[in-house]
């Protein structure tokens, strides 16, 4: 979905309000999905010779726990405000992504979001212990195995270094 920007400066004077469904479940994500579709608002307000643009994605990812490797479900909501020059309509550096024509690519613009807001180490809760390194079941285990870190053996030089 494109938003014609580059209009909004000509005529508009009014907010002008956006309510879109985007799928990403075909999209590459790092090491989660996104499997139902993202609820976005925009709202787009002229102010003088100013646009102020605000973004709003909800939805849900699907992942992997780092740690326990549990499959899970989290909520994600992402808010921005960005304020938009009528010269950055045809800057191919702009910050958000224009095209030629002045308008704003909805899709692309919420995806860029999405991949800047969610963690890159996604845990199924803060306290997850993961996985017993001896009986590979989620901490804490029932399995009898010594409590202290096994010690490499290579190592073991270090250690008498450390009595002495």
């Amino acid at each position: 979905m494109l938003i014609d920007v580059k209009k909004i400066f000509d005529t508009y004077t009014e907010p002008v309000c956006v309510s879109a469904s985007e799928d990403f479940s075909e999209d590459d994500f790092p090491g989660y999905k996104i499997a139902e579709p993202a609820d976005i608002q925009i709202t787009v307000i002229l102010h003088n010779r100013l646009v102020e643009l605000s973004i709003q994605v909800k939805t849900q990812i699907q992942y992997e726990c780092a740690r326990c490797l549990e499959e899970c479900t989290r909520p994600i909501e992402v808010e921005r405000v960005y304020t938009i020059r009528q010269a950055d309509l045809q800057d191919p550096d702009a910050e958000l992504p224009f095209t030629p024509e002045g308008c704003l690519d909805v899709k692309e613009l919420a995806y860029d979001e999405l991949l800047l807001e969610i963690p890159t180490v996604l845990l199924c809760s803060d306290d997850c212990a993961g996985l017993c390194p001896v009986c590979g079941n989620r901490k804490p285990c029932s399995c009898r195995h010594e409590t202290s870190d096994p010690v490499d053996e290579r190592l073991s030089i270090l250690k008498q270094l450390l009595k002495d």
